[in-house]
């Protein structure tokens, strides 16, 4: 069973993976802000467990064990202009897992379904939610097939907003075609003021959307 550092590289370096990032351990290093040192017996603790792979040139990777070992959950929107429903909709959605990413909609996109340019460019978008305490790694979504985003995030969760438009049972069946027939659909809560975590923790779980094998 891995521990606390285990887990933070195993985190970070699926993070790295989405981000294009090379997991060396002097990044590691950076990255955690632990020496090397401490980190080596962690790293060559998850090779040897078959949890990480090692290249010929030092790059580490995650291997299936490594990524049974997290709950990705993937969540995304527009994320023009930040306010503290969004910030709500992070902190919900990174309660029900281990990592949170957050897919950005094109400007393309934007322009399609809102009708409108938005304020801020998706570059500039995916920099300010990356900013996000609770928000692992941000990335701009696929513009024409949301299953290429799937393919690269791999999520165990896929968080839907309170108000996205998303059918969960259509969704499910989506995924279950493409070979996600694991993944779960938990619709979020709408922002509250003064409602407690635990509440909305509960709420949510009530969500989780599976579709019933007849």
């Amino acid at each position: 069973m891995p521990g606390t550092i285990e887990r933070l590289l195993l985190k970070t370096i699926y993070s790295n993976s989405i981000k294009q990032i090379p997991s060396t351990i002097s990044t590691l290093s950076r990255l955690l802000e632990l020496s090397q040192p401490i980190l080596e017996p962690s790293l060559s603790y998850l090779v040897e467990k078959d949890s990480l792979s090692l290249s010929s040139d030092g790059k580490y990777s995650l291997l299936g064990l490594g990524r049974k070992q997290l709950t990705v959950v993937m969540t995304g929107g527009t994320f023009d202009l930040l306010h503290s429903g969004h910030l709500f909709t992070f902190k919900q959605a990174k309660l029900l897992g281990d990592i949170l990413t957050v897919v950005i909609a094109t400007d393309k996109t934007v322009e399609k379904e809102k009708k409108r340019h938005p304020s801020k460019t998706q570059d500039e978008r995916v920099m300010v939610v990356n900013h996000i305490k609770e928000v692992d790694v941000a990335v701009i979504g696929s513009e024409y097939d949301f299953i290429e985003t799937v393919n690269l995030i791999q999520p165990d969760i896929i968080a839907l907003g309170y108000d996205q438009y998303h059918d969960e049972k259509h969704l499910y069946e989506t995924l279950s075609s493409k070979g996600y027939p694991h993944v779960k659909i938990i619709r979020l809560k709408e922002y509250i003021p003064g409602k407690s975590t635990t509440k909305i923790m509960q709420d949510m779980i009530k969500h989780n959307y599976r579709l019933e094998k007849k």
